[in-house]
């Protein structure tokens, strides 16, 4: 018995008038899983499983920080794709209805809550912390653990934002 051919009107035909569109999906939604999927994996297995066998807080601080900062950098690539590929749909294949606003502004959302972590507090944490001296032995109560703590906070709920976010957009994909 022979195999059946698509037809045309198959949902996922493979026409080459839909590549263009294809590939923006792709980088689209690989953008969007480098934000969300990196986010919810370094902050729900990484960072604990990190700081659970590092010797001390301080090695553990080390160990994430160079963790976090190669995903910064991959977060503004991401950023960046999702942002050009978001343009070139809504200018090439998009009508602009509700969930089209609605995905837009949780892109806007998610674009201002990644450049925040991984544009500016991210990296002020860790040369504050490179450019201290004994960073371990210092008080808790120190200006530069204080200062560090803050953004540490601060670019935690950020990324919790960006997820949150993303996953709005993702939903109105």
């Amino acid at each position: 018995m022979a195999a059946a051919r698509p037809s045309s009107s198959a949902p996922y035909s493979w026409r080459v008038e839909t590549i263009p569109f294809d590939l923006l999906k792709l980088g689209y939604h690989l953008g969007l899983a480098v934000i969300v999927g990196g986010s919810l994996v370094l902050g729900a297995a990484a960072a604990p499983a990190i700081f659970a066998i590092a010797k001390t807080r301080g090695e553990g601080g080390t160990f994430f920080g160079s963790i976090l900062a190669r995903y910064d950098g991959l977060a503004i690539l991401a950023l960046i794709v999702v942002a050009l590929t978001t343009v070139l749909k809504a200018l090439a294949f998009e009508t602009i209805v509700p969930q089209i606003v609605a995905r837009w502004i949780a892109l806007a959302v998610m674009a201002m809550a990644t450049l925040y972590a991984s544009a500016w507090a991210n990296p002020i944490a860790r040369g504050l912390r490179a450019a201290t001296e004994d960073w371990d032995s210092l008080p808790e109560t120190s200006r530069a653990r204080r200062e560090f703590m803050t953004l540490h906070r601060r670019s935690r709920r950020a990324m919790s934002v960006a997820v949150l976010a993303g996953i709005v957009a993702l939903f109105f994909s």
